[in-house]
């Protein structure tokens, strides 16, 4: 008997990708769902409530791998790999009527979650009503967690101590909850940790001074909590590091010279602070730095005249500080300053004349001691 002939190595693109795609379906039902993980899944399940969007309404039968909304398995094990479900989102599952969604669930992180032991990814993500503390056993029970995503909702409690465990984290969002307690010292052990975001919660205590352990981190944002210290030097090593916010807490000491060194950072927000001392003449003059924000903070002394031809400010705010001298004159070199705010300093003397000046208006040079000139009016 003849064998079918090979496909033809012209066959459209779509016919390869639904060939594919059929082979995909034909692996993952190999491997039927794991009756621990269903259980388990189910015992999550009961401790959260969501009666708008019918989020859990799928989660009927015995494979939970097949058509469990949220729900991915390695096709190979049956066993669960994935657990995802937002409160906003735009999928046809969530948003059938084509318009996003925002769901609302209550309930609690049940520690069941823990028996997924094979879990790569734990996405609860802005539901606004999830309470309660995460499981403790979350940083030692999931040794392949590559992702952690909880934010938006009403978390209590500290971060588990042992979050320095999960080697493989690469994720780790816990913004906009209620979480207090310090930042653990073992989250600097999270080698392959990419993206930090702890943003909007009430931790104190201060930023561990090894942050700059996490040598893969290209995000770390903490702002909106109540960290008080210095600003640790060891974050202008991190050459990862794009965006650093830091803004919103009750920060102390000098800005360090090491953040002018971070070649990649492009932004850095350390308003509403209580940070002193001078700014660092490297970081006006780092050259992929796009947005600066000190503003509200106790910083002194002359604004470094340094900039060039390769300045690219998109925001530049200073405002509300101690700063002394002369606006620089070396901004007119610069090749873009869109948003420029030196309002509520010291500073004296004419504002330049050209760009960047001649587009600003006066709030941006207000209530200083004596500036003149630009859009404040003539110098007497």
């Amino acid at each position: 008997m003849a064998s079918s002939p090979a496909p033809s190595p012209a066959a459209p693109p779509l016919l390869l990708a639904a060939l594919a795609a059929l082979a995909v379906v034909a692996s993952a039902s190999a491997a039927a769902c794991s009756a621990g993980d269903r259980d388990a899944l189910l015992a999550i399940r009961a401790a959260l409530s969501e009666a708008h969007l019918g989020v859990f309404s799928s989660w009927t039968g015995t494979d939970c791998c097949t058509s469990w909304y949220g729900v991915s398995c390695d096709p190979t094990t049956g066993r669960v790999a994935d657990l995802t479900l937002r409160g906003e989102a735009d999928d046809p599952v969530m948003a059938p009527a084509g318009r996003p969604a925002s769901g609302v669930m209550s309930g609690y992180i049940s520690d069941a979650v823990c028996r997924l032991g094979r879990l790569s990814s734990l996405i609860l993500a802005d539901w606004k009503q999830i309470s309660g503390p995460i499981p403790p056993c979350v940083a030692t029970a999931l040794p392949y967690l590559r992702i952690l995503e909880l934010p938006g909702n009403r978390l209590t409690g500290e971060i588990p101590r042992s979050i320095g465990s999960l080697s493989r984290l690469t994720v780790l969002n816990l913004a906009d909850n209620l979480i207090a307690g310090e930042i653990p010292s073992s989250i600097t052990s999270l080698a392959s940790l990419k993206h930090l975001d702890l943003t909007n919660n009430q931790l104190t205590g201060g930023i561990p001074d090894d942050v700059g352990d996490l040598t893969m981190l290209s995000r770390a944002l903490l702002g909106r909590n109540k960290l008080t210290g210095a600003i640790p030097t060891s974050v202008g090593s991190l050459t990862r590091l794009a965006d650093l916010d830091l803004a919103e807490n009750g920060l102390t000491g000098g800005i360090p010279d090491s953040l002018g060194g971070a070649h990649v950072l492009t932004s850095l927000y350390l308003g509403g602070n209580r940070v002193s001392g001078r700014i660092p003449a490297s970081l006006l003059q780092n050259k992929g730095l796009g947005i600066l924000n000190l503003s509200r903070n106790a910083v002194e002394g002359a604004i470094p005249d340094v900039f060039t031809a390769e300045s690219y400010f998109m925001v530049l705010d200073l405002s509300r500080n101690r700063l002394t001298g002369a606006v620089p004159r070396s901004l007119s070199a610069a090749a873009y300053v869109g948003h420029l705010d030196l309002s509520h300093n010291r500073l004296c003397g004419s504002i330049p004349a050209g760009p960047p000046f001649d587009h600003l208006d006066a709030a941006s040079f207000a209530s200083n001691s004596c500036l003149c000139g630009g859009p404040l009016g003539k110098c007497t």
